[in-house]
């Protein structure tokens, strides 16, 4: 839902969620009994289900089949019953993959399809229409929901659930606005639409509420009108409300039908921020110091700036991305509890790392405003005792709870490091206060494995967060609840986090293999190795990356299939095969960016150098800032522009980026990535003072290997300067004034000189293309790699008749020995990017026309990495 244009001409918020209090209507149980396996007589009422086990509603589950049953109970009383005999109304949120739904017995509604045409529907909401003839009045009546899923497992995982009568409310749709005035208070207008052939007469009662006890600050009540026939409209607005000093109300509005008993009642959180200007006192740094020092440490965002291929990506990434996402989806299930699903509350933390970043680089005001406002909103939100989800309190501590003040805790913290605001801290302090009173082994302190999915790692990866309260604060406390977490892990029914991994090798014996919920452990425990100096925690993530690297990475620097990590090199990758999850990549690209800080080792670097010229950038579309949440490398991206966790997580990952293209590796000057910029860094001079050094590359990659750096000081001085040689190109060298510099096995060469102020550096280096085998999944077919990107065919760039020749060939096609050649002119206009290559097929019948795989598809174009050709080694 994306917030009316009002929204955007002044800095207020009132968010209403789309469900309505309704007269008569009623929730479904939370719990249901639950069954795998399929039996068509499991929908008959009189099926005796004794011996069935239960399973929550609104809560995924571990797939032990394809095919699962739900069985509910549900009361109804005569009081729902309408005078037009229309039926009930049947909300049953949103079902992973495809259901049928059988009421008392009889099939009332279908979503997706079952196999042998099996179609997904995972994310559609189920809002079937129950006859008031098949109901039971004033009786207990069955729901049977009849579930299939290819892989993975996650049934009825998001509501809503609720039965109410068909009335008024499904005629007419009811929205509203707010309009700033110019003596700082506002004026809100709701607006009506009939959508159906009879007129609609009712009463509306609106009010303002003080948040802290509710007490009425002002209200109002009007008469609403709309004209029979569907697409009349009616606008009703209340006076101009004004409350000085005040930010923080309650405000809401009930509907009422003249006509029946049905009313619509909706009361939500308003903060004003029109007002609203946060300073930023500049960067603060944590009290506490990592034990085991970095070997290497990028220079600060404000001292980079970008000019070729990523920073047309970063730019993307702030432009059409951030400063356009759904802000309803950010904050709307924390203005309004529940969210609209299990883990709504994700977002907002992880939009506010990912918006500090980029302000951090780019000082964007729009984005500042942005991000305060975000983040004012969210932390006048938070209750008295600390807590900061989405849930209601029955529902505490469940599902992905403690998950959404995982990420809170990352925004916060974020923020305040940013900033220095010192009330982004205090909330942090109260989330990490109660999670520390909620969770532990003391009397009446829960167990956090079982406040969390898949094992308990979907809660327990707060560790990460909770690490970094600890160095922003110094309270031994949180140290302690990390502490605890490591002892859960390994709890009978614990994930085994640490045991598995370094008794077996295998990530996917880990928990239950579930891709992003693991490494975000991981990326936790590298964080408490760092500050800890445990070499267990350091090898067990080793043994994760040995694991991923060797048997579960795409050649696109992405893992998981459905989610989950697969057999050994059982990398299936196209549309059906929901591959390369959005999360899964960017918390790959954090766990190989911790690595590389504690320990140097380059190896980690050709990794984060993989993911993001590969799959991070792949995963986000350059044109529209719409993000796939499974990024295929056969078929079309599925790219979506709403919010859900790959579409927040894609985002935050690409802003990661500037942290590793450069800095100090191992006390020495360091350029990692080759892409045009300019980089700001402050030395030791011959003087032993500190010299500020401007390091300016000049270039085209990855169009090409040649670059000028322009080594910048105040006056001459001897610094050691590196610069990476990466595994993908071929004669790299470097020549400074008549001095040539060759690179040998070393995948540093360093250059240490007495540097002129404005002095030039030629770096050229050849990126030939390399072809890679399918492997297991895709044998007889080939990939080719040109320095670290892959390519592509996009099918809206080729020819019929080339796509159909490679679509049909059994033997795979041979090419021509001309290579691969750059031709630009095959882009079309408005095309992201400037990279385009022709390979001729030996037959000369046609040219194959390739272009990163980052770049494919942002048209819409079916594309595919994996080509059937005849290579000869």
């Amino acid at each position: 839902m994306k917030l009316s244009g009002s929204f955007w001409a002044i800095a207020v918020l009132l968010l209403f969620d789309a469900s309505s209090s309704q007269a008569q209507s009623i929730n479904l149980p939370k719990e249901s009994k639950f069954r795998f396996g399929d039996d068509p007589e499991w929908a008959n009422p009189a099926y005796n289900d004794g011996d069935w086990g239960t399973q929550q509603l609104g809560k995924s589950y571990t797939r032990d089949s394809s095919y699962a049953w739900y069985r509910i109970r549900v009361f109804i009383p005569s009081a729902m019953k309408t005078t037009a005999g229309k039926g009930l109304k049947l909300q049953l949120g949103k079902i992973d993959d495809a259901d049928q739904t059988f009421f008392n017995g009889k099939r009332i509604g279908e979503t997706g399809s079952f196999p042998p045409d099996y179609i997904t529907q995972w994310e559609k909401q189920r809002v079937y229409i129950i006859p008031e003839t098949e109901v039971k009045w004033d009786q207990e009546n069955l729901l049977a929901v009849r579930v299939y899923n290819l892989v993975g497992g996650m049934g009825m995982w998001e509501g809503p659930y609720t039965v109410a009568p068909l009335g008024w409310m499904d005629e007419v749709e009811v929205n509203h606005s707010i309009v700033e005035t110019n003596r700082k208070g506002f004026i809100t207008k709701i607006h009506f639409t009939n959508k159906a052939a009879h007129a609609f007469s009712g009463t509306i009662h609106y009010w303002v509420a003080d948040k802290a006890n509710a007490k009425k600050l002002f209200s109002q009540t009007r008469q609403i009108r709309l004209a029979p026939g569907g697409g009349s409209t009616s606008t009703v607005a209340f006076s101009d409300f004004r409350a000085p000093g005040e930010t923080v109300f309650n405000i809401g509005y009930k509907v009422n039908d003249q006509a029946s008993p049905l009313f619509l009642e909706r009361e939500e959180l308003y903060v004003a921020t029109a007002g609203l200007l946060v300073p930023s006192r500049g960067s603060v740094n944590p009290l506490v110091e990592n034990k085991i020092q970095d070997h290497f440490s990028g220079v600060s965002f404000e001292n980079e700036q970008y000019k070729g291929y990523l920073n047309t990506r970063f730019r993307q990434n702030l432009e059409q991305r951030l400063l356009k996402v759904d802000e309803f989806g950010l904050i709307g299930s924390y203005l309004k509890r529940p969210g609209i699903h299990p883990w709504a509350g994700e977002h907002i933390g992880k939009y506010l790392e990912a918006a500090c970043n980029t302000w951090k680089l780019t000082h964007n005001p729009a984005l500042k405003k942005q991000m305060d406002r975000l983040m004012y909103e969210l932390i006048s939100t938070q209750l008295p005792d600390g807590y900061l989800g989405t849930y209601t309190p029955d529902q505490y501590w469940t599902s992905w709870d403690v998950w959404s003040h995982k990420y809170n805790l990352h925004g916060l913290l974020a923020y305040y490091s940013t900033t220095g605001y010192q009330p982004a801290l205090e909330a942090c302090r109260k989330i990490g206060d109660l999670l520390c009173r909620t969770f532990g082994k003391g009397p009446g302190q829960m167990d956090i494995i079982l406040a969390g999915t898949h094992i308990g790692m979907a809660a327990t990866s707060v560790l990460d967060g909770m690490v970094e309260l600890y160095k922003y604060t110094a309270d031994k406390k949180y140290l302690d609840f990390c502490y605890y977490i490591l002892d859960a892990w390994e709890q009978e029914n614990g994930p085994k986090v640490i045991s598995s991994i370094l008794a077996t090798g295998k990530v996917r014996k880990v928990g239950n293999g579930k891709a992003y919920e693991m490494l975000s452990n991981y990326v936790g425990l590298v964080k408490l190795y760092r500050v800890t100096g445990n070499p267990q925690y350091l090898e067990a993530v080793e043994r994760v990356w040995q694991d991923v690297v060797k048997n579960q990475l795409y050649i696109t620097g992405t893992s998981s299939s459905h989610e989950y990590f697969q057999e050994d090199d059982v990398l299936p990758a196209d549309n059906t095969a929901n591959m390369g999850e959005g999360c899964v990549t960017t918390t790959w690209v954090q766990l190989n960016q911790n690595l590389f800080a504690v320990t140097g080792d380059l190896k980690y670097l050709e990794q984060l150098e993989k993911s993001v010229y590969n799959h991070l950038l792949a995963a986000e579309n350059p044109q529209t800032g719409c993000v796939s949440y499974y990024t295929p490398l056969l078929g079309k991206k599925p790219y979506t522009c709403h919010i859900t966790c790959c579409q927040s997580s894609v985002p935050r990952g690409i802003a990661l980026v500037p942290g590793f293209t450069f800095g100090k590796l191992n006390n020495t000057t360091t350029v990692l990535f080759y892409e045009p910029a300019v980089y700001k860094y402050f030395v030791s001079g011959q003087d032993g003072k500190n010299t500020e050094l401007v390091l300016k590359l000049e270039g085209n990659f990855p169009e090409s290997g040649n670059f000028t750096v322009t080594v910048s000081t105040k006056s001459a001085a001897i610094i050691p300067l590196a610069f990476r040689v990466p595994a993908w190109c071929r004669n790299f060298t470097a020549r400074a004034g008549n001095k040539i510099y060759a690179a040998g096995s070393d995948p540093l060469l360093t250059i240490s000189r007495s540097w002129k102020p404005g002095e030039k550096l030629y770096i050229s280096f050849d990126m030939p293309v390399q072809y890679l085998p399918g492997g297991k999944s895709y044998p007889g077919q080939f990939a080719l790699q040109r320095g670290p990107q892959v390519l592509a065919l996009d099918k809206s760039l080729n020819t019929a008749e080339v796509n159909e020749k490679l679509a049909a060939t059994k033997e795979g096609v041979e090419l021509d020995q001309s290579g691969l050649l750059m031709q630009t002119k095959n882009l079309p206009a408005g095309w992201i990017g400037k990279q385009s290559y022709t390979i001729t097929m030996a037959d000369g019948k046609g040219k194959i026309v390739l272009v990163p795989f980052a770049d494919a598809s942002q048209s819409e174009g079916d594309m595919r990495v994996w080509l059937p050709l005849k290579i000869k080694y």
